[in-house]
């Protein structure tokens, strides 16, 4: 055999030995190593302690699965926890990993459990989105997102407020699935900002189909307490407002006047 082939061969048999050896150590110690890293950067974001039962990842495929994502509620609050995901899907295109963009192909949220807690004038998603850090606060460079598609399915949202008289303080809402598209299009998303997008997607779809079941005075904290931290998304749409002032002036023109501030788009 002449050389330049026996040489190819030998190449060609390091590259498959190496890739053999590469998918034996993330099986061993990749997943592991993962979610001890998902863990300790989720809980320098929020500043609150977050748990993984288990992440699996596809290198080749592209893949990771987040089995039983934790967020503990801040300091203060009754209730152990402010969010829980059963099962978290995603799928990133693998050409781009390398690049300043990665591009996401899907994020897919099932089985999830939002606890909303009021403390006071304020509540723990207001206290965990003051948290995240801000676009300004590091000049550490880092990835930015560009997100296909993000589905939030099967969302549950236990709103508990400060006891009021001949009102019930807890409040138990089934959310309808959501989907959002081509996020990162037209402005930089990194995992914080990514956070935020979630929290307050869920937030909106709360204020949405909780009118005539959650309470008027519920539904106006929520959102002066969470949508008030990041009204800039409402810039992508006004749907979710206008769905929650149609109708609603069966409740008073004040409710109404203070319902459609939260809403209020700022003039370009």
């Amino acid at each position: 055999m002449k050389k330049g082939p026996k040489i190819l061969i030998s190449i060609l048999v390091v590259l498959v030995v190496l890739i053999a050896v590469v998918a034996l150590l993330t099986k061993l110690f990749g997943d592991r190593a993962l979610k001890v890293g998902i863990e300790a950067g989720a809980e320098r974001s929020m500043q609150v302690g977050v748990h993984l039962d288990d992440v699996s990842l596809s290198i080749f495929g592209g893949t990771l699965n987040l089995k039983n994502l934790i967020v503990d509620n801040p300091e203060g609050y009754q209730h152990p926890n402010v969010l829980k995901v059963g099962n978290t899907y995603i799928s990133v295109n693998i050409r781009t990993l390398l690049s300043d963009t990665v591009e996401v192909k899907k994020i897919q949220l099932d089985d999830v459990y939002l606890t909303i807690e009021q403390k006071g004038l304020t509540n723990n998603l207001r206290h965990i989105l003051n948290n995240l850090p801000k676009d300004d606060a590091t000049d550490e460079p880092g990835k930015n997102l560009l997100i296909k598609e993000l589905q939030i399915n099967g969302v549950t949202v236990e709103a508990k407020l400060l006891p009021i008289r001949g009102q019930s303080d807890t409040v138990r809402l089934s959310v309808a699935p959501m989907t959002l598209t081509n996020l990162g299009t037209n402005e930089d998303i990194n995992v914080a900002k990514l956070t935020d997008i979630i929290l307050e997607t869920i937030a909106r779809s709360v204020m949405e189909q909780g009118k005539g079941l959650l309470p008027l005075d519920m539904i106006n904290d929520i959102g002066k307490g969470v949508l008030g931290v990041g009204t800039e998304l409402f810039q992508h749409g006004t749907g979710v407002g206008k769905g929650i002032l149609e109708g609603a002036g069966d409740v008073g023109k004040g409710a109404t006047d203070a319902i459609r501030g939260i809403f209020q788009r700022k003039k370009e």
